[in-house]
């Protein structure tokens, strides 16, 4: 149960000044509230024997109030002691998740959804911050306070009548134990079921354009209200298990105020008390309530800060399989060799690249096409270090590309993924997110080598246009031109187009890529397409088929080979000729043969 305090305690000692400070000034208020009760019962004894005058009241009244103003400082201080550092306990983890998950590649995030690491890095990390702030407050209350009761209860009333009422609030421990292991299961529990539903409310937005376009919005209402339907009932197991612990602490609670009473009338007519005594002793034990019932709070508090601990471990010590310890600085893209490299997917049941052969010399374009699935992305993905790098020789000049340092490595690309990412943020920023020190002219010249110029000026607001989250607010081909403008604007030393002009029209991508050959003369430049026009002017083309080149060389010269890519070719030719055709006839509805 006390796992959770253990696994922080790195936290409480980088803290440790801030929480010694808050539990002296909570150890202290609690003494001074526990003698309240006593001057209670030492001014209810001056009434009854007639020693009651106005000097003895100013003096249990000073007293009171004295002590009422010490516990309010006091109190101000630990609360805001602990409560604040719940608050920098949840920065600290955090920003630590985050640059885990900064540090993270895409293996890393095959394994878990988005929703979940939300659901981790939210709901988790605030349980970890009530166990860290409201835990320890509760803590002290159920330990350090209630001794000091006992301990005035025993000195100042009477030690006999102290063991007979607090004796019988032992079998509760039992009770505790029992349930608080209960809480901790239903509680993971809960909180999978929490991460499963997040998931799958991103995914819906996320898919809402598709999702509307299909007419599933019901189906889509039903799924999620038997979703939520199951997390209200595992959390409602929680509740139900939780709610056994009050009243069994009352009920605990009750049989000592009726020992208490029972025994403390026989002691009152025996004169071994005063009436002064019992009420300063039924005070101590309504003092006792809180702290009785903070036990049961205690231990939810721990046990779902133990469940939200292990939940956060999971995600922060799970790596993504990659280990780069390359330490040499990449000032510079050199030639790139690949000899006899392969490579495989743990989760894939073939070889998804065998055997290639490769030679990129530095300020050269080399083009890759291929069918789908033929191992286009997962040669890029290579020379972005997002996945082990497979057997055989990979060298950037003389050495090893796994022998670089990734960073520095990572400088020196520019990107532009088929997924296209960008940020609910101003076409300006989307931009200049690739170069930090942008100026307005820089980005206006990476828009123009985009050929995004025209679209810019369509736009009402020009580069402080807001494009949606995702850009959810522009096109297809306006995003992709988005991406590549940000990758041009870094001037990278090498250039990844990994089929990103697949939706801009083909008048377009000749401009992009005629662009980009002008001004990237004597830089490397990789075009991954399945639209064959965009590597026209490649240096090297090579073609793709299970993982194998099984074509290499210019266009001209694949064209006259007449394999796999002369028909592809071919194919494409005609069917843009085709297009064109029909949007310039005057009934672009006709038919060709009619």
């Amino acid at each position: 149960m006390f796992e959770v305090l253990i696994k922080l305690k790195f936290f409480f000692k980088e803290n440790k000044w801030q929480y010694l400070g808050s539990f002296i000034a909570l150890a202290i208020a609690n003494v001074f509230s526990v003698f309240i009760p006593y001057i209670v019962g030492r001014f209810i004894d001056a009434i009854i024997t007639g020693e009651m005058n106005a000097a003895v009241l100013r003096t249990y009244s000073l007293q009171f109030a004295g002590l009422i103003i010490v516990t309010y400082v006091l109190d101000f201080f630990w609360g805001y002691g602990l409560f604040s550092g719940a608050y920098k306990l949840q920065k600290e983890m955090r920003s630590k998740l985050m640059r885990h998950f900064l540090r993270m590649r895409a293996p890393y995030f095959e394994k878990f959804r988005t929703g979940d690491l939300m659901a981790r890095g939210t709901q988790d990390i605030r349980s970890l911050a009530d166990t860290a702030g409201y835990g320890m407050l509760v803590l002290m209350s159920a330990t350090g306070f209630t001794a000091t009761l006992v301990v005035m209860m025993g000195v100042s009333v009477n030690w006999g009548l102290t063991l007979a009422a607090v004796i019988p609030l032992l079998p509760m421990a039992y009770v505790v134990k029992v349930k608080g292991a209960q809480v901790d299961e239903a509680y993971e529990i809960a909180q999978k079921s929490f991460s499963s539903v997040n998931d799958d409310v991103l995914e819906m937005i996320d898919g809402m354009r598709v999702i509307r376009a299909y007419v599933k919005e019901a189906d889509f209402i039903d799924k999620f209200k038997d979703q939520t339907s199951g997390l209200l009932k595992k959390n409602n197991r929680v509740s139900e298990i939780a709610a056994i612990f009050s009243p069994t602490v009352k009920a605990f609670e009750g049989l000592s105020i009726m020992i208490a009473l029972s025994y403390g009338a026989v002691l009152v007519s025996q004169g071994v008390l005063t009436v002064g005594d019992i009420v300063a002793f039924q005070m101590y034990l309504g003092m006792m309530i809180w702290p009785i019932i903070s036990v049961s709070e205690l231990v939810l508090i721990l046990r779902q800060g133990s469940a939200s601990m292990r939940r956060v471990e999971e995600i922060t010590h799970a790596t993504d399989g990659l280990n780069f310890k390359g330490n040499i600085q990449a000032s510079h893209v050199d030639d790139f060799e690949f000899n006899q490299f392969t490579f495989k997917y743990d989760s894939s049941e073939t070889i998804n690249l065998d055997q290639v052969d490769l030679d990129l010399d530095k300020g050269k374009t080399l083009g890759i096409v291929g069918k789908t699935g033929s191992g286009k992305t997962t040669l890029i993905r290579q020379l972005l270090n997002q996945f082990p790098v497979g057997t055989g020789t990979f060298n950037m000049g003389k050495s090893a590309y796994a022998e670089y340092d990734d960073p520095s490595l990572r400088r020196l690309i520019g990107y532009v993924p088929q997924d296209h990412v960008l940020f609910s943020r101003s076409v300006r920023d989307n931009i200049s997110f690739g170069k930090k020190d942008a100026t307005d002219e820089d980005i206006i010249q990476s828009i123009k080598m985009a050929s995004f110029e025209d679209d810019l000026n369509n736009m009402d607001k020009g580069l402080d246009t807001m494009i949606g989250e995702k850009g959810v607010s522009i096109s297809g081909g306006q995003k992709q031109r988005i991406s590549i403008a940000r990758a041009l604007i870094k001037d990278p030393e090498i250039l990844i187009l990994d089929d990103s002009l697949s939706a801009v029209d083909a008048k377009t991508e000749q401009n992009i890529i005629h662009n980009i050959q002008h001004v990237r003369s004597g830089k490397t430049t990789i075009i991954s397409t399945h639209r064959l026009s965009a590597v026209k002017e490649a240096d090297e083309i090579i073609v793709l088929d299970n993982g194998q080149i099984i074509e290499r060389g210019s266009h001209d010269s694949l064209i006259a080979k007449e394999g796999w890519y002369y028909d592809q070719f071919m194919k494409q030719e005609v069917k843009e000729q085709t297009i064109t055709e029909d949007v310039s006839s005057p009934d672009p509805y006709k038919r060709r043969d009619d």
